[in-house]
């Protein structure tokens, strides 16, 4: 299979979490710490705890993000980013 550079693949699960984590930490300001490093480490270990869902189109990216408009995959979401929120506060990677 060829892949031309062209060919884009978005994982439409990273902007669902970065507005959940915007909507739920950074508008509140409930974050012990908000640095940029913290909020990335959050950001990528939510990420790897859940399933990525892969598209190549924009019409294909709109159409999970309806999906997650689901109260409970959104609360699903919002469960394992305030686990990943907790682990990055007890174990933050700066001093």
């Amino acid at each position: 299979m060829n892949l031309k550079k062209e060919l884009s693949v978005i994982n439409a699960m990273e902007p669902i979490v970065i507005q959940l984590f915007e909507e739920q930490y950074l508008k509140e300001r409930t974050l012990a710490c908000g640095c940029d490093k913290c909020q990335l480490d959050i950001l990528l270990l939510t990420l790897n705890q859940l399933p990525p869902r892969y598209t190549s189109s924009q019409a294909g990216e709109a159409y999970i993000k309806a999906l997650y408009l689901n109260p409970q995959l959104q609360s699903d979401i919002l469960k394992v980013l305030t686990q990943s929120v907790k682990v990055i506060e007890d174990n933050p990677s700066h001093p």
